[in-house]
């Protein structure tokens, strides 16, 4: 009887102790995904920040007609000046642009208007205000 008794009470035990476990797995896994929530809820806002900054930079290179003066204006490297404007021709990045910053006929009236001041581009700029492809001067060949 005491041996059968000890055995009931180790298993009792054991269930408890896998209760135990299986219990805090789940608050671990909980706690995990509120956290990953939050994790990925802020590399969107970092995206859609990028994408905002890129588009400032943008702005900037076609008034003042270089990147790197764009990026000396803000206080860049022309590296980060560069790896933030080619998030404007990722497509995916670029669909996500239009639909958060401007509608199409928003984007038509900048790109008409970009075609008329065509004259006051560098050469390489004018690809970029007329068939809408960006041409960098350090890669560009003549």
């Amino acid at each position: 009887m005491a041996s059968t008794q000890a055995r009931q009470s180790a298993r009792a035990r054991a269930r408890a102790a896998h209760q135990k476990v299986v219990a805090d797995r789940k608050a671990r896994d909980d706690a995990n995904i509120a956290s990953m929530t939050e994790y990925f809820a802020a590399a969107e806002q970092i995206d859609a920040a990028q994408l905002v900054m890129a588009n400032a930079i943008e702005a900037i290179r076609k008034r003042e007609g270089t990147l790197a003066k764009a990026a000396e204006i803000l206080g860049l490297g022309t590296g980060q000046a560069r790896k933030l404007v080619a998030l404007l021709d990722n497509p995916s990045s670029a669909a996500a642009t239009n639909n958060a910053d401007s509608s199409d006929d928003e984007t038509a009236a900048v790109n008409s208007a970009d075609i008329d001041q065509a004259d006051s581009f560098p050469a390489a700029d004018i690809d970029t205000a007329v068939t809408g492809t960006r041409v960098d001067s350090d890669t560009a060949t003549t």
